[in-house]
């Protein structure tokens, strides 16, 4: 039956449209036009509800404007993804084309994501990082990407910077301190000068390209910011550290459902851990293969027998290991051998012509402050949205930063 099934498919995508009933034509129309204006009422109201974001997107019509974490702020956005999901649910999708049915599933599952979060995981509520990130991304958004003249970025920064004080109290009005893992607390504690850093080193070097007036409201805004992050810096080291008892475990009903949500997939936890370990098996296998490699040919090496114990298998690893640790680069000379291992492994890409490569830079930096402490690195990519040179950043943790302990990374909540 299966098999009919696909062989029915396969010939209905062969059929000549002219072959297709007319009614049949025009639901299929009505339908995909339906869809496609939902779509755009989505992207729009997306990112009008969610400026800070907007920004990061490249959709630069709300610049001068953050994201509204209030209680109607939040309201506003579940009372969208609730609209929106009743009209999408409204809509035929087996009249879209099979690229459409896709686009359609991914909306369904984040708008589903959007309400389930407000209303039942609510990690506005015990999760500081929702903030810092929203006021740490709302500056650098439009300092790193040269998506506009200077004095245009540097007015809507100014009119940010005079809006995250508000967002800041919104943080502390709505967190429950009690709620907060503690590593979560201690770990925005870390981040939370870098909102100040962004507007002291990437945007006011270029203050001078405003005009008289707007330089001095920039001044105001940045004196009103720094006094802000002070404040909640009181706030984070005296009341939300000593106070964060919660577990940053999600339990196993929270956790199911999320991860549902986050792979779109019925698969379960224990599926998962059996692929995972099995992952494990394997990697280690390949891993003492090259162990093999390295020491097998060299005089007096270790007895590694095709069959290894786990202690052979273990120590193996760990000389291998060993001696690519010993060619670590030095912590300040991180960034540069990052750049150099980029460059030489592109060029064996496109020596090779394993996949096609961008042609636009792909750039090494620091992790900014704000960001610390999450991941030691991650890519950037360029804005779906936007018009700015479609280049890549990737971050690196300052290397300043590497000595802290595992214990100090924020564990991963999915």
């Amino acid at each position: 039956m299966r098999n009919f099934r696909l062989l029915l498919g396969a010939a209905m995508l062969a059929l000549p449209v002219s072959s297709i009933p007319a009614p049949v034509l025009a639901a299929k129309a009505n339908e995909t036009s339906a869809f496609a204006s939902l779509s755009m009422r989505y992207v729009d109201g997306l990112a009008r509800l969610n400026p800070s974001s907007a920004t990061s997107l490249g959709d630069h019509r709300f610049d001068t404007q953050i994201t509204d974490m209030s209680a109607a702020g939040r309201a506003r956005r579940e009372a969208f993804s609730k609209a929106m999901l009743a009209d999408l649910q409204r809509i035929d999708r087996k009249a879209l084309s099979r690229e459409e049915q896709v686009d359609a599933a991914l909306l369904d599952n984040v708008l589903r994501y959007d309400i389930w979060d407000t209303e039942t995981l609510g990690g506005w509520a015990w999760d500081p990082q929702v903030y810092n990130d929203i006021a740490g991304s709302s500056l650098y958004s439009l300092a790193a990407r040269d998506f506009a003249p200077w004095p245009q970025r540097l007015n809507a920064a100014t009119a940010r910077m005079a809006a995250l004080p508000a967002l800041l109290a919104q943080a502390r009005a709505n967190i429950v301190v009690a709620r907060v893992p503690s590593i979560y607390a201690t770990t925005v504690a870390k981040q939370n000068s870098g909102i100040v850093d962004i507007a002291e080193s990437m945007l006011a070097p270029h203050k001078g390209e405003l005009s008289a007036a707007d330089a001095k409201r920039f001044d105001a805004a940045l004196v009103k910011l720094k006094a802000a992050v002070a404040e909640h810096q009181v706030w984070l080291d005296k009341t939300l550290v000593p106070g964060a008892k919660g577990d940053f475990r999600l339990g196993a009903a929270l956790y199911d459902k999320k991860l549902g949500f986050a792979l779109q997939s019925d698969l379960t936890r224990a599926e998962i851990k059996r692929r995972a370990q099995a992952a494990i098996v394997d990697t280690r296998a390949q891993m003492y293969a090259i162990a093999r490699q390295i020491f097998g040919a060299k005089k007096g090496a270790l007895l590694l027998p095709d069959k290894p114990s786990e202690a052979q298998q273990q120590a193996a690893i760990q000389l291998a290991l060993e001696l690519t640790y010993a060619k670590r680069p030095a912590r300040d000379g991180m960034i540069d051998a990052s750049t150099k291992a980029l460059a030489q492994a592109t060029a064996f890409v496109r020596d090779k012509g394993l996949v096609g490569m961008p042609d636009s830079p792909v750039k090494i930096i620091t992790m900014p402050k704000f960001q610390q402490g999450v991941a030691v690195a991650y890519c950037d990519s360029p804005r779906p949205a936007g018009k700015e040179p479609r280049h890549v950043l990737r971050r690196l943790a300052d290397p300043r930063r590497l000595d802290r302990g595992a214990g100090d990374l924020v564990p991963q909540r999915i």
